[in-house]
């Protein structure tokens, strides 16, 4: 069983890699949505999920897209990556 301490050890883009591929193989827009949410930047540029006509791709895309241009905020995700793969592990 993998533990937090386990995942503590991962550095933050493997914690991304891992998190979002479990939640894209999952089909889990709605925790994408969230997570891009977070990202510093992104927050006030988002509506309703409901309303975004987006898919897993493209919310992906966009994470990435925040992350390339503030690689800080690969930092800011990990806490929400962690507890989302000890949630699915």
């Amino acid at each position: 069983m993998i533990t937090r301490q386990d995942l503590d050890e991962l550095s933050s883009p493997q914690l991304q890699e891992r998190a979002v591929g479990m939640a894209r193989a999952r089909g889990d827009l709605d925790w994408l949505w969230h997570l891009l949410g977070s990202i510093p930047g992104a927050e006030g540029q988002l509506g309703e999920f409901e309303d975004s006509g987006l898919d897993a791709a493209h919310l992906i895309s966009a994470i990435n897209g925040y992350i390339r241009s503030d690689r800080s905020a690969e930092d800011t995700l990990r806490p929400q990556c962690i507890d989302y793969l000890l949630a699915h592990l």
